[in-house]
């Protein structure tokens, strides 16, 4: 056996160390009390419940079915009804449904024993009246279900206030223990209701304890004996004409299977519902309740025609009401909306379920062996190149197989146990191969921070010749009269003035999280947005700039006291499209950028001599970080080498700096000149204008400005004029 493949066979078999290891320390975290333990809360389960909400949201609305109506308790309905809304309302309500064909009524609404002054005889009578009518009716009742930690004596139990609860019960059967027990119902419909009611069922939720969101309901809750079905279940049941009193539960591999004549509904282990959220856009029909009443009033058959042979749930989304909370789609969703989804997925047949915690064992392990061992056997560039494919593929093959079946594979331990694979295994290389990452120090600590070196080090994919398109913000300054300062200072000292100059205005632009492009004689080029990516580039380049300005001022004193003359920087930002990238041959290359966004920049920087300027942006970066700067309006002009002409603005602060109330009153001023320049009020301009230098005399922008609107009342432009100036100089 050759040296070679005793490498190979040892590399193997720590890939798969390393991926039995990972794999098991992943698994665990998400399947054991240890984060609980350690930090009172488990953000491994919490990126599991995501995972799920992930999944529904990815899917987008699915099919679901057309004949249910949620009939919503909105704020107009209160508006003209008042709150509370008299009950002889909620009767009639009932009986006109009905009349008009709804097959069954399900009320996310309680309606207990009146109490003084809540509503007067007649309102009873009445109401009693029209729910006499409508004999298809479930009414709700809201049961106390207690926490894990509350002990639940079972001599609190009150049977015997509740007697015409008793009918609408599913007496107890075999595996109907899993099911959570109530201790009391705090609210409920009041006897005669009961009585004329078709159906009673639970409008409990069972809100996450980790982030308080509703993924799951309770199927059943016992109380004193019997089981009452969820609300959204119970109207499912009633519209399929299954008898629930003959539902049976029975035990498998991951839960609990209700079933009944054609419906089978899986549960999980503790008698838990998954929800299957239809979508987070409103999909099912939808009426106002004072619409409804409206409608019968004015004898609008047509509207009153959506309940011929709908199911129907009632229920408030009125805000004022407060019957709210949070789902996987909604951060604020009536909860009669989770009754309607719970009734759909029965009715539809989409269950949400879970594979075996072995199966997902098995599958994980497996690639992540793979992750592992390939890892260690081919370069980093291949290995990178399989893992990303390997995730992606995992992705899309869950998500599909989660779309086809309900079924949930848990990505967060999948992913987490592929990287913690991955990275260990390129740490292990990094260990005992580690020239790569000599490489990309030496490289890249020449023109960006240490930090971003880091980074880069642990994606050495990016480090290729060629390059891709990014947004990115490119800067380039340079000091005014060099040739001057060079004249004075003489070679070696002008070396030094640059030197210090150079290290000063490089080290804000690297801890700003700049790039560092090159140095051109004493100009610099830098770039933000690559190699990494930064969302607020325009900005971070904005704040540099100013800070490289107020930096050169606290130069200036020492610079004075050596005699030397003081330096001042001219800037030109722009934002857009370039190519980033090494560029240049196999053998030696740069990290650069090329492309017309940074010659635009560069030709930016030379215009601020024009109007006496030091920080000039274009409108491509103005646009990004217009609500969070101060700047002024220059002109819009056609720069040296270009065709199109771009508006161009002085950067003058940030909106969190300190302002001058005289350059503020300036700016206005000198805006105000502008607007009327643009309108052709050439004499009024000039006369705002040279209220400008009354404020800022030696400004050569208004004094530019005067001259060619003295030249335009000379010789008028044409009707095709813009404003646009056409620049001659670099």
């Amino acid at each position: 056996m050759t040296s070679r493949t005793k490498k190979k066979i040892v590399k193997i078999l720590v890939g798969v160390v390393i991926a039995s290891v990972c794999v098991g320390a992943t698994f665990s975290l998400f399947h054991t009390s240890a984060m609980d333990k350690l930090f009172g809360s488990n953000i491994f389960l919490t990126l599991d419940r995501k995972a799920y909400d992930t999944y529904l949201n990815v899917r987008g609305v699915r099919e679901h079915t057309d004949n249910l109506v949620v009939v919503i308790i909105d704020e107009a309905t209160l508006n003209e009804l008042l709150y509370p809304i008299p009950r002889d309302k909620f009767g009639a309500l009932f009986a006109i449904m009905q009349s008009y064909g709804a097959r069954v009524i399900g009320v996310d609404y309680f309606f207990p024993r009146v109490r003084s002054n809540e509503a007067s005889d007649y309102e009873q009578e009445q109401f009693l009246k029209f729910s006499n009518m409508a004999n298809n009716v479930i009414h709700a009742i809201g049961p106390f279900i207690p926490s894990d930690d509350t002990e639940l004596d079972s001599t609190e139990i009150i049977w015997e206030a509740y007697p015409f609860l008793h009918p609408h019960g599913i007496p107890k059967g075999d595996n109907f223990h899993y099911f959570p027990q109530s201790s009391f119902v705090d609210e409920r419909p009041f006897d005669s209701l009961a009585r004329l009611s078709a159906g009673v069922a639970h409008v409990a939720m069972a809100p996450d304890s980790i982030d308080g969101i509703t993924r799951k309901v309770p199927f059943f809750i016992e109380y004193g004996g019997d089981y009452y079905p969820s609300l959204g279940a119970a109207i499912a049941l009633y519209s399929l004409n299954v008898d629930s009193k003959k539902l049976i539960v029975k035990e498998t591999d991951n839960g609990l299977m209700v079933k009944g004549i054609g419906i089978e509904i899986p549960l999980d282990k503790h008698g838990m519902l998954s929800i299957d959220y239809v979508g987070e856009t409103k999909f099912f029909k939808e009426i106002s309740m004072y619409d409804v009443l409206d409608a019968f009033a004015r004898g609008d058959t047509t509207t009153l025609s959506i309940f011929q042979n709908a199911s129907v749930i009632v229920g408030p989304t009125a805000r004022s009401i407060g019957d709210l909370g949070p789902t996987p789609i909604s951060e604020k969703s009536p909860n009669c909306y989770i009754h309607a989804n719970v009734y759909d997925q029965i009715v539809t047949k989409h269950f949400i379920t879970f594979p075996k915690l072995q199966s997902e064992l098995w599958l994980t392990l497996n690639l992540a062996l793979s992750i592992g061992v390939l890892s260690l056997l081919v370069s980093l560039r291949w290995s990178s190149l399989y893992f990303v494919l390997l995730i992606t593929s995992y992705f899309f093959v869950v998500n599909e197989i989660f779309q086809i079946t309900g079924l949930i594979i848990s990505f967060p331990q999948a992913i987490i146990s592929f990287f913690l694979t991955y990275a260990t295994a390129v740490g292990y290389i990094s260990i005992t191969e580690g020239k790569q990452k000599s490489e990309i120090k030496n490289m890249f600590t020449k023109y960006v921070d240490a930090s971003v070196v880091e980074k880069l080090i642990n994606n050495p994919e990016m480090l290729k010749l060629g390059g891709e398109e990014k947004e990115v913000t490119v800067l380039f300054s340079d000091i005014e009269g060099s040739t001057t300062i060079a004249e004075k200072l003489g070679p070696q000292n002008t070396v030094t003035l640059i030197n210090e100059y150079l290290t000063d205005m490089t080290n804000i632009i690297l801890e700003k999280g700049g790039t560092l492009d090159k140095y051109i004689g004493d100009a610099i080029m830098a770039f933000w947005g690559a190699p990494l990516n930064d969302p607020d580039h325009a900005y971070n380049a904005c704040e540099t700039t100013l800070l490289m300005q107020r930096k050169l001022k606290t130069l200036h004193p020492y610079w004075t006291e050596k005699g030397w003359p003081l330096i001042l920087q001219r800037v030109g930002l722009n934002t857009g499209k370039v190519i980033v990238g090494n560029v240049g041959s196999t053998n030696k290359f740069n990290y650069t950028v090329m492309g017309d966004a940074i010659n635009l920049g560069s030709r930016v920087e030379g215009v601020n001599k024009e109007y006496g300027t030091y920080i000039c942006i274009t409108e491509f970066t103005h646009a990004r970080v217009a609500e969070r700067v101060i700047t002024r309006e220059l002109d819009l002009v056609v720069v040296v080498g270009k065709t199109e002409p771009v508006r161009i603005y002085e950067l003058m602060a940030l909106t969190s700096d300190p302002t001058d109330d005289k350059i503020m009153k300036f700016r206005e001023v000198y805006s105000n000149a502008l607007a009327q320049y643009k309108k052709r009020e050439w004499k009024s301009a000039i006369s705002i204008w040279e209220d400008a230098l009354q404020l800022r005399e030696d400004e050569k922008a208004s004094k530019m400005y005067i001259k060619r609107a003295k030249d335009y009342i000379e010789n008028p432009p044409g009707d095709d004029w813009r404003g646009v100036y056409i620049s001659t100089k670099k």
